[in-house]
Formats: C-alpha cells, structure tokens, sequence
C-alpha cells in the first residue's frame, strides 16, 4: 500500500475527542474546522512516523460515549443489546460479566482482518447505573481501509442518535533494531521536531521514553495541570525479539507501549 493510500485511509481515523479537553462553549462551533485540522493531523502523523525510519504496524481508535444513568441491570442489558444491534455486532458472542463495582456488557468480532471490541459499562451508584458505550477497533496496515470504513459506519450511527462521537488514534511502527535510549530520545526528539512541537513531560528508563508535549499544528488539546495544553505523546520501547516500538497518539496515547 503506498504512502499516498494509506494517507487516504488514515483521514477516518481522525474525529480525535475535543468535548473532553476544550471549552465546552467552543466545541459546536469549532467542530468542523476540528475535524479537518484533526484529518490532516493523522496524515501528518503517520507521515512523520516512517519519515523517521519505522514501518508502521497496526493503528487503533477508541470512543467512549456516556450513555445516561439507568435503573438497573435488565435496562442496562436491553440498550445495551440494542446498541450492538445498531451497530451490527454479532449478538451471539455477546457476554455480561459483573461485580459489586462493574457491569460489563461485551461483544467482541472480527471483520475483514479489524478486531472489534464493542462494551457497555455501568458503574453503580445509589441512584442508578452510570452507563458508558466504549468501542476499539484495531487493524494493522493491510486492513487499514476496513477501519476506515467501519469507524465512519459507527460514527454514523452514533450521530443518527444525536451524539457526537469523539475518536483518539494511536499508531504503532517497528524499527528493526535495538536503539539505545539516546537513539530512542532522537528518534522521537526529531518526530517532535518534524511537527514543530514542544515537550511538556518526559518519562525516561533503562528501556523506555515517553514524550509529551504541544503542536500549534493542532487545535485540540488537553489541558495538563489545568494549565499547559498538551495534544500529541509519542513512546519508545525496546524488546528483545523484535527491535525498538514506537507509538504516537494524538492527543495522547490511548493503548497499551
């Protein structure tokens, strides 16, 4: 798949969570010329990332939608059930696991080499259930276009309800050998660089560095320590089979590196 492709599949991975992390008064009117910032911000990450020298591998998005508070656990099963009908997940492999601190509605699938995990979350309080929907998608680069097309089909719905979905993305690439810490430092110092970003935080050890920071590239942002905005994470590690991950999240990195 070249470049150019990939460029075009990444442009629904955007969409990337603004309500959580910007003024609420500025979100509605924003919105549009977000979602286009925010587009051109995952090409330009991906971008980035192979013009340091890593083969990008696998990319993720994640929502999180709260869905009210309900009145028990029937309740809580029945929209949860009528949501994965919604959106097509498979009913079958559905399964409720609960504690005295969770209830968990979940439906895993597999579609077209993309690994779907669909939820439904409730928390209980003592006046109701607190209920999130929470989905992840998963492809690597050869299924990078069913992603695509299976993030807009579930914006889509979710937009039919009147919500508005808000995904964060997080890529991972492979370089093929072992960096050392300084060598991971630059790799990543030079993808900040590239996005003309600066670093907020640092998380450094033996094996692993993990950068934080700001691109004026981007107009969402996450506010850190209620004061410094923060709106792209990029992480190394090295193991000892494979050579050296890097992960880059926009606005920060949402899965496991």
């Amino acid at each position: 798949m070249g470049k150019r492709n990939v460029w075009l599949v990444l442009i629904g991975l955007a969409a990337l969570g603004t309500a959580w992390w910007m003024p609420a008064e500025a979100q509605n009117e924003r919105q549009l010329h977000q979602e286009q910032q925010e587009t051109r911000a995952s090409a330009r990450l991906f971008d980035v990332l192979e013009g340091s020298g890593a083969r990008v591998a696998s990319v993720e998005v994640r929502t999180r939608i709260s869905l009210g508070k309900l009145s028990g656990t029937e309740e809580m099963k029945d929209l949860a059930a009528k949501w994965a009908d919604r959106l097509d997940m498979p009913l079958s492999e559905a399964k409720w696991t609960q504690s005295s601190h969770l209830f968990t509605y979940q439906v895993p699938a597999n579609l077209y080499g993309v690994q779907l995990d669909y939820q439904v979350t409730g928390v209980p309080r003592k006046d109701g259930i607190d209920t999130y929907l929470v989905l992840s998608i998963k492809g690597n680069r050869d299924s990078l276009p069913y992603v695509d097309l299976i993030q807009n089909k579930h914006e889509q719905a979710l937009k039919q309800a009147g919500f508005i979905p808000q995904f964060s993305t997080c890529i991972r690439g492979l370089y093929n050998v072992k960096l050392s810490v300084d060598q991971q430092e630059g790799k990543i110092l030079s993808i900040f660089d590239a996005l003309h970003a600066k670093e907020l935080e640092r998380l450094q050890d033996e094996t692993v560095v993990s950068i934080s920071g700001y691109t004026s590239e981007w107009n969402s942002f996450l506010s850190l320590n209620g004061q410094a905005r923060m709106n792209l994470q990029v992480a190394t590690h090295r193991d000892s089979l494979n050579g050296t991950w890097i992960t880059a999240g926009t606005p920060i990195i949402t899965a496991e590196y």
